[in-house]
């Protein structure tokens, strides 16, 4: 395998790290700001991601949609799941359990 091609793998695999940890950025930024809006308790304060896969978006671009998972409770007691589900980098909708 040749240097340049092992530098081009390697190059895009640190664009894909970066790539997703700036999508989970995304996502804690937006569970807080959602359970803030809504009056909820984000348990743990952070999100998982639960699953990546490849998308067309509009015009046939291709990209990923990720989905990450986070916990929330009404009253301190209960835990509840929500997710968030991200396009590239763009939040595409969020949805919580029914209270």
């Amino acid at each position: 395998m040749s240097p340049m091609l092992l530098l081009l793998i390697l190059a895009g695999l640190v664009w894909y790290w970066q790539a997703g940890m700036n999508c989970r950025d995304i996502a804690i930024a937006t569970a807080r700001h959602t359970c803030e809006r809504e009056g909820l308790q984000l348990l743990d304060g952070t999100v998982a991601l639960r699953n990546i896969r490849p998308s067309y978006g509009r015009g046939n671009r291709p990209g990923l949609l990720r989905t990450f998972g986070f916990e929330y409770s009404t009253d301190g007691f209960s835990r509840l799941s929500g997710c968030i589900v991200l396009r590239n980098s763009r939040v595409e909708s969020i949805i919580l359990d029914s209270r």
